[in-house]
């Protein structure tokens, strides 16, 4: 096996081959260069291929770098394509056997050797506008291909056609770069394979194996068996049967103006030359760019087409849309596969553990999980946040804990609506005597099943809050179709207090409403007034009948009455909350209703902009217990809503988060 290494580096021409063995000092990175060889020389392999290897650090001052900034190896293998074209692969590699100690150090110095190297290349040939070295650098690799690589007697190659055809921009090159890390020890090394694209560098990609893992690559290398097996464990996805060869750019054209001067300046004409380079590409329509729309809701869902439209903006957003929208398309799923990636790599550029676990497409975003540890913590990602959207690209949304997992939620260029009657069709509410008390409030996104709100298993109150647009008003007409749909008016009766007087006139003439809509505060006090009244006597009822909830009532046949539930619903109370009088007579009423009001089978539902302490007092706000908290304007609002920051990143017309009363997350 020593044998198969040191004649392998021997075929590599270069100074490093001949360092290592003269001083020994450079065999370990000698041992990873031979293998990066190995597994590019498999990855290409197939009929007529031949191979010309070249240590990167000969040429470093072609490459305009140092040494220790550039790549180890260049690869050049020339092929007929089954047209008869000629084609050139050009895998660039960057390899580091190391110590596990040394990994998030040197696995981020091979990234950046090999962005550098694979990124100048890259402009060269492909850069549009072509530049004006596109020339030399075709001329240098047909060189190369020539003088580097030795042909068989019996090549079926026209050796002078090649040439013309690589110096001539007609031969079309796949080009790639990899980071082959190898992790030699310790001996208990944990593992740490992984496999991940290179940010911000194309089709380059990040390999780490091992030490388990780089045992089986060597038994390969020792058997001249095929690695790919082992390269596939790392990844989800197969780069290695894929190539893509493109043309290198259209040559500079540089046309010579001439111009008479005017005879005046002298008898002879003069002339004066002036230089104009023109872009290949100048000459093709430019493609307007494509117009996206924010669309959702995830939650909460839109009112029911079927219903008379609203004059609120939100509502409007929401159901105007084309059904094409409803699904998810191949470029979507593209996008996730490009999503991952990305993450990976910034992932990896920030020297944190990048072992993807899942992924999936919600209609807000790409949620990822990655195998959380002490080199992946939420605290990590969320400092780096500012650096992964504008070095990246990537809007995260969410950065949450689970156990074992840290859970990423990356923002979709255009989201996807959630219909109505696609949220409905799934629902099958558990109706019994005394009505339903479960209301179908959206769609989780990690897993796409339906979320509920319940004030008998949750909290019995609730809290909503939401900027303009974020989908507030859609939400709280959709608790109130819920309601409707699924309980007669004997068995679920609505008391709705409008400041606004404009978002709920659908609802008018609803059978469940009791007193109409209310949007009169003198009316509104009068009328929660008259809620702990009936809350009071609802308890002499139960005292009568000798239960302890109202619920109890449908179940004894008995019983002397069966109060239906009494749902009070307060749309933009902060309005009204600024008035002293009435701020003073709603905290005493909900104080007394946050208390006693469950059993009494009345629950609070009250939504503001902005429950900020000013409108909202901190005895009001703890007795609403479950939050349904959707886009807010700043931090503060966030934590004053929601009891934590996040809530101000959601993206508006109804990204919901629910923290709900007795649910585990």
């Amino acid at each position: 096996l020593a044998q198969r290494f040191i004649d392998e580096a021997n075929t590599v021409s270069g100074d490093l081959v001949l360092r290592a063995a003269k001083r020994g000092r450079n065999a370990s990175e000698l041992i990873g260069v031979v293998l990066s060889k190995y597994l590019i020389e498999r990855e290409l392999t197939g009929d007529q291929r031949y191979f010309g290897w070249y240590f990167l650090d000969d040429y470093a001052a072609w490459l305009g770098q140092k040494e220790e900034q550039i790549a180890d190896i260049l690869a050049l293998s020339p092929e007929i394509a089954e047209d008869g074209s000629r084609q050139l692969s050009v895998i660039i590699s960057e390899s580091k056997y190391i110590d596990h100690a040394n990994l998030s150090a040197k696995s981020k110095e091979s990234q950046k050797q090999l962005r550098q190297t694979v990124d100048r290349i890259a402009k060269a040939l492909f850069g549009d506008p072509g530049r004006l070295d596109r020339d030399i650098w075709l001329s240098r690799f047909s060189d190369m291909v020539l003088n580097g690589i030795h042909f068989p007697a019996n090549a079926q190659l026209d050796l002078s056609q090649w040439r013309r055809d690589i110096r001539d921009g007609k031969c079309g090159i796949h080009l790639r770069g990899y980071s082959h890390v190898f992790v030699s020890g310790p001996t208990d090394c944990p593992e740490c394979s992984s496999f991940a694209a290179v940010a911000e560098c194309n089709n380059a990609y990040q390999e780490t194996f091992s030490r388990a893992k780089l045992r089986q690559l060597i038994i390969h290398f020792w058997k001249y068996t095929d690695p790919v097996s082992v390269r596939q464990e790392n990844s989800d996805q197969d780069i290695w049967s894929e190539k893509v060869y493109q043309r290198p750019s259209d040559r500079i054209k540089t046309l010579i103006k001439t111009t008479k001067k005017s005879a005046g300046i002298a008898r002879a004409s003069a002339l004066t030359d002036a230089i104009e380079t023109i872009d290949p590409a100048s000459s093709t329509e430019a493609q307007a760019p494509l117009q996206s729309t924010d669309i959702a809701p995830l939650a909460p869902l839109p009112a029911a087409t079927s219903a008379p439209a609203s004059s609120s903006e939100e509502s409007h957003s929401s159901i105007q849309q084309t059904e094409d929208s409803t699904a998810d398309s191949e470029a979507d799923k593209l996008w996730l596969k490009e999503i991952e990636s990305r993450t990976k790599g910034g992932l990896q550029q920030f020297q944190l553990q990048s072992k993807l676990i899942s992924s999936v497409l919600t209609p807000n975003a790409a949620l990822l999980k990655f195998q959380g540890s002490s080199n992946l913590t939420v605290e990590q990602v969320t400092k780096r946040r500012s650096e992964f959207l504008t070095t990246h690209g990537l809007n995260l949304i969410t950065i949450r804990a689970e156990p074992g997992v840290v859970s990423l939620s990356v923002a979709r260029p255009t989201r996807r609506i959630l219909r109505f009657e696609e949220a409905w069709a799934r629902w099958n509410p558990q109706i019994s005597a005394h009505g339903n008390q479960e209301l179908l409030i959206g769609v989780k996104e990690d897993d796409g099943s339906l979320l509920f709100y319940s004030p008998i298993r949750n909290a019995p109150h609730a809290l909503v809050a939401g900027s303009t647009g974020s989908g507030k008003s859609v939400l709280m007409q959709n608790i109130i179709l819920s309601i409707a749909a699924t309980n007669i008016p004997e068995q679920a009766k609505i008391i709705l207090i409008d400041p606004k007087q404009v978002d709920y006139m659908i609802f008018e003439g609803l059978p469940h409403l009791e007193g109409g809509i209310i949007d009169q505060q003198e009316l509104a006090i009068s009328t929660l007034s008259a809620v702990v009244t009936e809350m009071d006597r609802r308890y002499s009822v139960m005292k009568e009948n000798k239960v302890t909830k109202i619920l109890d009532l449908y179940k004894k046949p008995d019983a002397t009455e069966r109060p239906p539930i009494l749902w009070v619903i307060h749309d933009e109370f902060a309005e009204w909350m600024m008035t002293d009088d009435y701020k003073e007579a709603v905290t005493s009423i909900v104080g007394r209703l946050g208390v006693k009001a469950r059993a009494a089978g009345i629950f609070l539902i009250f939504a503001a902009q902005r429950p900020d302490s000013s409108v909202m007092p901190m005895q009001l706000r703890s007795n609403l217990g479950n939050r349904l908290i959707l886009k807010v304007d700043s931090e503060g609002t966030s934590e004053i809503a929601l009891g934590e920051k996040g809530a101000e990143r959601l993206l508006g017309k109804g990204h919901l988060a629910a923290k709900l009363e007795g649910e585990s997350d």
